[in-house]
């Protein structure tokens, strides 16, 4: 099975990022199409904005054929097949993920969001999912020894930031997806991240020179852990790539990552993808100076005839700086809007469909959320200054009364400030910075939040909060 993680670059893609016409577009105006990226939502398939249609079309999860109920919203996937022009729909002929790491929890920190896994560190952020059996949805609602799977992208340093974490199915083989490091081509051993590999009795397969080596990106399988020695014995290993002979001449490219490699902005990295930019290249929600090691964007662009990604255009991932929580008081679905606490929440192709509801809807959008629902949203305020948001995630909640928000601190007349024209009645409300770690009185507080983010929990009447707990949050990687 092709690896999620350079298949881009050896596959014809979304000649309809570029403009103009190739080879590889049809008369009917198809085009063949490979894309990597979260998917977002179901019916069929969203991956990076684009709908696929996966009725004709074969789905792998771990090197196992599934149904469309064995993939998950926040999984990171590769699309090939193919994409119409004039409508921007596509036809997918085949949909892969393969997860960065599936076994047992070593640790968590719930201060840093971090965990580790098969000795991978793995990012909890603001666009990670956690699936169904996680409650709560975050880092408390696991502990050590539970087995899970982890998808997501790698940085730099070999981190992977998750986009989805869930329990691992009873039985599932042991997996890790990385780079070869410290190879031991005697004793058969080799390193991805902290952990060891043990390769001597795996079954090798699509290695050129019959064996691994240190830079490549392999997939390991097996069932035997030491978790003293963080060592896994594999029963199988593969590289995670593709010929890059495949590629055509012509094709376009799009690939959604971490910047792993930068040394300029017309030189870098995204994930094992190298990517220049032109004068011509096109950067939302950004400028070419914002790009920086593990930048999080998505990158769109044709191939030149080194097999380097020319950009034609790069959006820059926003931090998801606002969190609100609460009952959805209105629902605009024509017009992609919902309302809660009086804020004009926007949806748009790219914004991650979750039902975390007791009705578990697997192909949930905001044709299923009704008034009275209480929903989750993350997302950024859009414009700036507005009050209004563009969610990056929608998640339907178990009713509850209580709210959260999180968003800038406004000052008005202590005890009351403001957050996204939300009024916060703090007469009651208990203060604290660093997470609540630390706690200050009311005065301290008003003269720490300006310029900060805040977080807020407590209950609402109308658009107006009364607070029973807000703190300055200090974590910027929301």
């Amino acid at each position: 099975m092709k690896a999620i993680w350079i298949a881009l670059a050896a596959l014809v893609v979304l000649g309809a990022c570029g403009g103009g016409s190739n080879s590889n577009t049809t008369s009917s105006g198809m085009q063949n199409v490979a894309t990597l990226g979260t998917i977002t939502a179901f019916g069929s398939v969203y991956v990076n904005g684009v709908r696929y249609d996966v009725s004709a079309a074969s789905l792998w999860k771990n090197g196992r054929s599934v149904a469309q109920s064995g993939l998950a919203v926040g999984e990171v996937a590769l699309v090939q097949g193919h994409q119409n022009l004039q409508t921007g729909q596509g036809d997918a002929s085949s949909v892969e993920v393969e997860d960065n790491v599936v076994g047992p929890i070593a640790s968590i920190d719930t201060m840093a969001n971090r965990l580790t896994v098969l000795g991978q560190t793995v990012q909890v952020t603001a666009s990670t999912s956690f699936g169904e059996g996680i409650s709560p949805g975050d880092l408390t609602g696991l502990a050590v020894g539970d087995a899970i799977e982890v998808s997501g992208f790698a940085g730099a340093d070999g981190a992977i930031a998750a986009t989805r974490i869930a329990r691992a199915d009873a039985g599932e083989n042991l997996q890790v997806l990385g780079m070869v490091a410290g190879l031991d081509a005697t004793a058969h051993t080799f390193m991805i991240n902290g952990l060891t590999v043990d390769y001597s009795t795996a079954m090798l397969s699509g290695f050129s020179a019959g064996h691994p080596a240190d830079g490549d990106l392999v997939v390991a399988r097996g069932s035997v852990f030491d978790a003293v020695g963080v060592k896994l014995t594999a029963d199988s290993l593969q590289p995670a790539e593709t010929d890059l002979r495949e590629m055509e001449d012509g094709g376009h490219a799009e690939r959604e990552g971490l910047i792993t490699r930068f040394a300029s902005a017309t030189d870098f990295d995204v994930g094992d993808l190298h990517v220049t930019t032109t004068a011509d290249t096109l950067f939302e929600g950004g400028m070419a100076s914002d790009l920086a090691l593990n930048v999080r964007v998505e990158v769109r662009g044709m191939f030149d005839a080194n097999g380097v990604l020319v950009a034609d255009r790069i959006e820059i991932d926003h931090i998801s700086a606002i969190e609100l929580e609460a009952t959805v008081t209105a629902v605009d679905a024509p017009n992609n809007t919902l309302t809660l606490l009086g804020v004009t929440v926007t949806v748009d192709a790219n914004t991650r469909y979750e039902d975390q509801s007791s009705a578990q809807v697997q192909l949930f959008t905001l044709q299923n959320v009704n008034v009275g629902d209480t929903v989750e949203v993350r997302g950024f305020e859009s414009p700036a200054g507005s009050g209004a948001v563009l969610a990056s995630k929608l998640e339907r909640k178990p009713p509850s009364t209580e709210v959260e928000v999180r968003g800038p601190f406004t000052p008005t007349t202590p005890p009351q400030f403001m957050i996204l024209g939300i009024t916060i009645d703090a007469t009651n409300a208990s203060f604290g910075d660093v997470e609540g770690e630390e706690s200050v009185n009311a005065t301290d507080f008003y003269t720490m939040a300006v310029g900060q983010i805040v977080a807020v929990r407590g209950t609402a009447t109308g658009s107006m909060v009364t607070a029973t707990e807000v703190r300055i949050d200090h974590d910027e990687d929301r």
